[in-house]
């Protein structure tokens, strides 16, 4: 089996983090956060300009607040005053007033039918929203769902290239457990000393092929896994960028993290040290 450690190349936060802050360029609002929907909740990971950190980590029910009626509505939802709006409930009433919160805009964010998440921006002067702030927030909705949908893409291409690499490696390892079998076969069945000293050394090369990694195996992601086997064979970094769904500059920079990961000065460097720890066939 090809083995996968935890590391993640994933580029979520920082698509996220960079929607964030051209949100609040676009309005001039101070506050912009927001985050994904995971096992039945809204659940705020990232923030741009927050002062108190008390929304940090924050789940959210459907229908719930300015963004749970976001999420549960499928639409734009926003209050002129949090303070005093009817409209929501207030559920959340300590972290948002904490932030001074006072006019506040939440967005889905539409992944074909599928609410992915919430954005949200606010401010924290005088009430009222503008339709410049909704209307940025939407726009930054929009945009954000396109940007997971391509994440979407490139990890399905990535586990696709992953399962294959998984196939390829259990079948070649199990050709060498064979050839390993037939040479302590050969071995037992021979007198003769020169030939058993042959032997005993293609039993000794074999062994570590055949599942047998020296030292700790580097934690490699399945992004990162992806883009060295396929370096590997010889491929271009254009070729791979193109195969799956990134840019010539992000296939670059996973080898660069692939040769920290590995100890290695070089992609023919790394392609061995991936093969002595089983990473790759």
């Amino acid at each position: 089996m090809v083995r996968l450690g935890t590391a993640t190349s994933s580029d979520v936060p920082r698509i996220w983090g960079r929607e964030l802050r051209s949100l609040r360029d676009a309005t001039g609002a101070p506050i912009a956060f927001g985050g994904p929907v995971t096992d039945g909740r809204l659940r705020l990971q990232h923030f741009d300009g927050t002062r108190t950190g008390l929304l940090s980590g924050l789940a959210v029910s459907s229908g719930a607040g300015v963004g749970g009626r976001a999420w549960g509505e499928g639409r734009v939802v926003g209050v002129d005053d949090y303070r005093t709006a009817g409209e929501i409930s207030h559920d959340y009433d300590v972290p948002v007033l904490a932030e001074g919160i006072r006019a506040t805009v939440a967005a889905p964010v539409l992944v074909g039918r599928t609410v992915r998440g919430v954005i949200y921006s606010a401010v924290r002067e005088s009430p009222g929203l503008g339709d410049r702030l909704k209307t940025a927030t939407t726009a930054a909705a929009r945009t954000l769902a396109r940007r997971l949908a391509m994440e979407d893409e490139i990890d399905r291409r990535v586990a696709a290239h992953v399962e294959s690499v998984g196939r390829l490696h259990a079948s070649a390892v199990e050709r060498l457990r064979t050839v390993h079998s037939g040479l302590h076969a050969l071995l037992r069945s021979t007198s003769d000393d020169a030939l058993r000293r042959r032997i005993a050394e293609l039993l000794a090369e074999v062994s570590g092929a055949a599942g047998e990694t020296s030292g700790d195996v580097p934690a490699l992601s399945a992004r990162e896994l992806a883009v060295l086997s396929m370096v590997a064979t010889g491929r271009t970094y254009p070729s791979v960028a193109a195969e799956l769904g990134i840019s010539p500059m992000t296939v670059k920079s996973y080898m660069r993290d692939i040769l920290v990961r590995l100890d290695a000065h070089s992609r023919h460097e790394a392609v061995v040290a991936a093969r002595r720890h089983g990473l790759i066939p």
